[in-house]
């Protein structure tokens, strides 16, 4: 008890040393915190999208008419043995024909179809009069499978035509990959930088009191003795920036969903499945460890440093000695 009440002394007596460096340090290792909280956001809402849109993603696999009961088992059983084939539905002739008909109201192909001959009654239409060939819809696992799923599906025999919006699927996953890539590389050089900036706090404190570092060694005291209020001081401000950027991020959060709100934008959204609550242990969990971590480790680095360094002095002055004797 008496060893941590002195610890604490010693953290404390650092921080009120060189006030505005350690202001300035601290404010870099929160503004870092505070734009990487912002980067995992848009990287975990980005990546939240893009399961949603893979999941609404179907191949859609027409088939030729005339094809038997037997024939249509065999082929829908082929495309359920693909690989990264999550579901397969049937759609029929007559099914399509409805999706259409409430799709498009506005032109009357029913009327049409009717006036040649057709026999429709209770909106339905003979096959053999049914313009629209029957399908399955094939979801996949991952959206980037689905590619691979179509042109295997192609091949197949009894298979029209094969459609996913290849173009659309494409551009998604570009788009996807890109921000990906950004998000990942500024979190990535944020983290370094936060480190480097806790390095600099505990740099500029282990040189303010190096004289009092080398007496404690000349006294017998333990590396980790001499360790632990830095590392009290590198966890503190790794801890209290990770804490202030969870209040801001939070806080731009709550005002970007009140202005979604006024904008009725809202509506659109929660089809994506990102809860708040969900997102906010993930900040807090992400941005505390990751202060706690590199409070911990950027600052026991530091003092290893400069201990190991006066070692290394003291060894070549004992040597010294030595020879002039």
């Amino acid at each position: 008890m008496r060893n941590l009440l002195f610890f604490f002394g010693e953290f404390l007596q650092g921080l009120s040393r060189n006030r505005f460096l350690h202001f300035t340090y601290g404010a870099q290792v929160t503004v870092s915190l505070v734009v990487l909280g912002i980067f995992f956001v848009l990287l975990v809402g980005a990546a939240v999208l893009w399961v949603r849109l893979g999941a609404g993603m179907e191949v859609h696999v027409f088939v030729e008419d005339g094809l038997s009961a037997q024939q249509n088992l065999q082929l829908e059983q082929n495309i359920k043995n693909l690989a990264h084939v999550a579901e397969v539905r049937w759609r029929s002739k007559q099914e399509a024909w409805e999706i259409y008909c409430k799709r498009n109201p506005s032109i009357p192909l029913g009327d049409l179809l009717k006036s040649e001959g057709s026999a429709e009654s209770g909106g339905t239409v003979a096959d053999e009069d049914n313009p629209f060939p029957a399908s399955y819809l094939v979801k996949v696992d991952r959206p980037g499978n689905i590619s691979g799923v179509a042109q295997q599906c192609q091949k197949m025999d009894g298979v029209y035509r094969v459609n996913y919006g290849a173009e659309v699927v494409e551009k998604y996953l570009k788009v996807f990959s890109v921000l990906v890539l950004v998000c990942l590389v500024t979190i990535g050089l944020l983290v370094v930088f936060t480190y480097s900036s806790i390095n600099n706090i505990i740099g500029l404190s282990v040189y303010s009191r190096r004289a009092e570092i080398r007496i404690m060694q000349l006294v017998g005291a333990t590396w980790w003795f001499i360790r632990w209020p830095f590392i009290i001081e590198g966890v503190f401000f790794g801890v209290a920036g990770a804490l202030i950027a969870i209040a801001v991020v939070t806080g731009l959060l709550a005002t970007l969903g009140e202005a979604l709100r006024v904008s009725r934008l809202d509506l659109a959204l929660p089809w994506i499945g990102l809860r708040a609550s969900d997102l906010f242990l993930g900040l807090v969990v992400l941005l505390l460890g990751l202060g706690l971590g590199v409070g911990f480790f950027g600052s026991l680095r530091k003092v290893n440093g400069f201990l190991r360094r006066e070692a290394e002095v003291q060894i070549d002055a004992q040597r010294i000695q030595q020879l002039m004797r």
